[in-house]
Order: C-alpha cells, then sequence, then structure tokens
C-alpha cells in the first residue's frame, strides 16, 4: 500500500461493494477478497460505520445482512474499526465549524482518518472532498499527514488493486 499509505473506507464504500452490482462493487469486492494480513494494516475505518451498515438489514429484518457486517467488523477480520472518542468528536466540530458543507456523521469519519494518519479516504460522498488538515486549534495531538479524498473510480479501485498485488 506504499502509494497510499492506510486508507479509511467511508460506509458508502461498503454499500458499494456488498449491496450493489456494478463495476464499482465488482472492483471493491476484489479489493477485499485481495487483503490478507499483511495489508490489514492499510485500511481502517470508523465504529460509525457498522451502525450506518446496519440500518438497512435491521429496517428489513435481514439477519443474513446483519451478520455479514458485524463479521466484517469482528476484530480478527482485516479491517480495522477505531471508536468514536472525545477526542474525535472535537475534531469533528472542527472540521464542521470549517466545513458548512460537511455533515456530523461526515465529519466524525474524517476526523477519526485524521487521528489515525490515513493518507486517503475513499468515499463516494461529494461532501466528503478535497484535503483536510488538522487545525491548529484543535485541541486533540493528531498527526500533521494531510488526508486526501480518494474516489472509487477506475482509476483508483485499479491503482488499489495493483498497490496489494505488490
Amino acid at each position: 500500500m506504499a502509494a497510499f499509505g492506510t486508507i479509511y473506507l467511508d460506509t458508502n464504500i461498503f454499500i458499494m461493494a456488498f449491496e450493489t452490482r456494478n463495476d464499482a462493487s465488482d472492483r471493491l469486492s476484489e479489493i477485499f477478497a485481495r487483503i490478507d494480513s499483511r495489508s490489514a494494516a492499510g485500511f481502517l475505518t470508523s465504529e460509525l460505520t457498522l451502525s450506518e451498515l446496519l440500518v438497512r438489514p435491521i429496517r428489513e429484518n435481514d439477519a443474513q445482512g446483519i451478520d455479514q457486517y458485524e463479521t466484517l467488523f469482528a476484530p480478527d477480520h482485516w479491517l480495522q474499526a477505531r471508536p468514536v472518542t472525545r477526542s474525535t468528536l472535537f475534531v469533528a466540530a472542527t472540521l464542521r465549524a470549517q466545513n458548512a458543507y460537511l455533515k456530523l456523521p461526515d465529519a466524525i469519519h474524517v476526523a477519526t482518518a485524521l487521528h489515525e494518519n490515513c493518507s486517503h479516504i475513499l468515499t463516494n460522498d461529494r461532501g466528503i472532498k478535497g484535503t483536510y488538515s488538522t487545525h491548529p486549534r484543535a485541541k486533540a495531538s493528531l498527526p500533521t499527514t494531510p488526508l486526501t479524498a480518494i474516489r472509487p473510480d477506475t482509476p483508483t479501485l485499479s491503482s488499489i488493486l495493483q498497490s496489494l498485488a505488490a
């Protein structure tokens, strides 16, 4: 994952991978299938993602969907899930104060990615755009590595696949 560093996966990436069928979902499924214990440090998300993902299967009483997402977030799985902490929430509030277009769940995702020193956030959410960095007034001591939003388009997903093959 040298070309990307650690990639934060937004909730909509899992929805694309598991709940839709198109070229992007096929590529995401291939990425998830290629991830093993050697690359586990390369992908993470927030525990908020689990809550967002469970809404549809709970609403539809879909036990298989619930199990699928619970398995994805199991501690021994390739995906690292980080809790929403007070310092994450402070950074999320700071991000929202700076970016009026950023909704609270999106700000929590971006803040978690910043807190975990991710280089990129893979998202299909147009509200998450550009590059983010820690605001100097944020009370949390966060790394200063900028976080860049990337989209699940063919060139990006192909590059991620190539990094996993290396």
